[in-house]
């Protein structure tokens, strides 16, 4: 009989796309951050992440989707502003949800298997 460690951790990544895989966690969570603040600026920043990279992002992931993620309007006086559009919003619930439930399923399946 063999024996071995049983495996403790697993990791699950899931992207929605059409042709490119461009939308995952990452462009979710820039979402997000946008969302609650109504910047792009800041949204990247807590993230960490240069303004060159978070506009490359997105724009790939609408590219691939077929539609704008987030509209922005340059600053001025009072600052610009990014708002997520309605399908950019709609896709955001769409794929916290399916990805809520993918960990579920992913999380049951490898205690089934491995615990």
């Amino acid at each position: 009989m063999v024996t071995y460690a049983e495996p403790q951790h697993y990791h699950v990544k899931v992207r929605v796309y059409n042709e490119s895989i461009d939308f995952g966690k990452g462009v979710a969570e820039l979402l997000q951050r946008i969302e609650a603040t109504g910047s792009l600026s800041a949204a990247y920043k807590a993230m960490g992440m240069s303004a060159s990279k978070a506009w490359k992002i997105l724009r790939r992931a609408e590219a691939d989707l077929g539609f704008a993620l987030v509209s922005s309007t340059a600053g001025g006086k009072s600052g610009g502003s990014s708002v997520l559009t309605p399908e950019g919003r709609l896709l955001l619930e769409r794929y916290t949800a399916f990805n809520a439930e993918v960990q579920l399923a992913a999380a049951q399946a490898f205690a089934k298997y491995f615990k």
